[in-house]
């Protein structure tokens, strides 16, 4: 309970009459039934939040950064009852379901296994499936098909907002930097500490534009761009819509190049090629990605030949983009993340160290490698464990979802997160399977599965699977194609305006 209160606000009568606010006009737009409006200024929020939050006045903080939070829980559970009381049923049919509870059913094994304090499980608990909850929302909703769409084109808007806002940034040398990033600490409660991103590179040399660092920005970039790309299947040529698709995919390459997020870069490599190549059995993608490997073969070579000592490039504040892809296989930087804590010393010891002692139900979640071990200074099981304290044994995370995900919930906890996520592509594929032409709904389905691909791919670079803005974007993206699945499953069609 002293865990709970110490999360609270200090002036409560504030925070209850914005909760008691927020609840009232939940349930007006119950009544007018326009709760879509809420997932609307969601989707808007989340990009500029980091920003927002770096012009917020310390004393509400917490207010500006946890109500959205828990506008969605309770949107959540007005929309469960709403679905209830229409379906008389619990839980709309869908493949996710099981895997849900099973994911679930696991941590709770874990927390009585390891016996830890139950407030410290429901963070972490919350960490990895709090924005699961919109796709939840979309299912008990039903929203009609034109409502849909409009999310898409919303999100799809934001994206281009944060890419074109990069390229600006760039543009400006880094003068807009320091409006744009923050290095505030911010402790809430006396017991969670949020904020305190360093900029450890020059000024002006990685856009972030309102995401408040490189990484974040180009994560996005590259959910954007791959379910763009399928777009080239259908837009005819010479149309605007075709060149409008050509202007829209160079703002955002370009943007994700300058993000120099190697992580993006690779995930938004692997869905292309999942698309293209194993998707679509396009040859033209194919001879292009081998086109564009024997380029970077070539740049990388010539760079190699006039540098001297290739294998000891570290990461340094103003990074070439040869020396940040060098980076990646440079025997000094690696032995540098191992013996400085970072993403390669966890990569080898997790297994060793925590999921040998803890092999089928893990830790528990929010005791190591995430945000709620970080933000709680939770070094409990890192000490018992003998580990360093997060990256640099002073971060608490980790910078690897998969094996923080391994760490907390063991080898059992992670096949059932790796099979709700391909659950997720198994449902867009039989929804792309029973199209008969290359409809929207087609293409719609084939960005998504290697939007999937590509961010399991990145997750294994970072917490990106805690990363908010793409976590609600890839939660909604989920549901929208779920709802189609089940269309198909009841009519094996999509010739109606509205969900039944």
């Amino acid at each position: 309970m002293s865990a709970i209160l110490a999360y609270l606000p200090p002036n409560i009568i504030l925070f209850c009459l914005l909760l008691f606010t927020a609840f009232f006009g939940l349930f007006f737009l119950f009544q007018i039934k326009r709760t879509y409006w809420i997932i609307y200024a969601l989707i808007i929020w989340f990009p500029f939040e980091s920003l927002i939050l770096q012009y917020a006045p310390i004393d509400y903080y917490a207010y500006i950064k946890y109500i959205p939070e828990l506008l969605l829980y309770s949107l959540t559970i007005g929309a469960w009852v709403h679905y209830i009381r229409n379906a008389r049923q619990i839980l709309p049919k869908n493949p996710l379901n099981k895997w849900f509870v099973l994911f679930v059913l696991f941590a709770c094994i874990s927390l009585i296994l390891n016996q830890y304090e139950p407030f410290v499980w429901l963070l972490g608990m919350r960490q990895i499936l709090r924005f699961g909850l919109i796709f939840f929302v979309l299912l008990f909703l039903r929203l009609e098909k034109p409502i849909l769409i409009r999310l898409l084109y919303l999100g799809g808007v934001m994206i281009l907002f944060q890419a074109v806002l990069g390229l600006l940034q760039y543009a400006a040398g880094g003068r807009l930097d320091a409006y744009l990033f923050s290095t505030a600490v911010v402790n809430i409660g006396n017991t969670a500490v949020l904020g305190g991103i360093e900029q450890f590179w020059t000024p002006g040399s990685r856009v972030f534009a309102t995401m408040g660092r490189y990484d974040r920005l180009g994560s996005l970039l590259a959910i954007g761009l791959s379910m763009l790309f399928p777009f080239l299947y259908v837009l005819k040529k010479q149309s605007t819509q075709y060149y409008l698709y050509w202007v829209a995919s160079a703002i955002g390459i370009l943007a994700l190049v300058l993000t120099y997020s190697r992580a993006s870069w690779i995930g938004y490599v692997a869905a292309v090629m999942t698309m293209g190549i194993i998707l679509m059995k396009d040859k033209r993608i194919m001879i292009a990605v081998g086109a564009f490997a024997a380029c970077m073969i070539g740049y990388i070579g010539m760079f190699v030949m006039v540098q001297e000592n290739v294998s000891h490039i570290v990461e340094t504040p103003n990074q070439s983009i040869p020396e940040r892809m060098l980076e990646a296989v440079s025997l000094r930087a690696w032995r540098e993340s191992y013996e400085g804590y970072g993403r390669i010393f966890f990569i080898i010891n997790t297994p060793r160290m925590v999921v040998q002692y803890h092999p089928f139900f893990g830790v528990g979640p929010g005791n190591y490698g995430g945000g709620v071990a970080a933000a709680l200074l939770n070094t409990e099981t890192y000490d018992r464990l003998k580990m360093p304290f997060g990256i640099e044994n002073k971060y608490g995370q980790i910078d690897n979802s998969w094996m923080s995900l391994w760490g907390e919930l063991g080898t059992i906890g992670l096949l059932a997160y790796i099979a709700l996520w391909g659950a997720s592509i198994r449902a867009a594929l039989y929804v792309r399977q029973r199209q008969r032409e290359k409809n929207i709904l087609y293409i719609f389905a084939t960005g998504l599965v290697g939007t999937l691909v590509g961010y399991m791919v990145i997750g294994f670079f970072g917490p990106y699977f805690e990363f908010r803005t793409q976590m609600f974007y890839i939660w909604i993206l989920i549901g929208i194609m779920v709802l189609f699945w089940r269309e198909e499953k009841k009519k094996g069609d999509f010739l109606t305006d509205k969900w039944e």
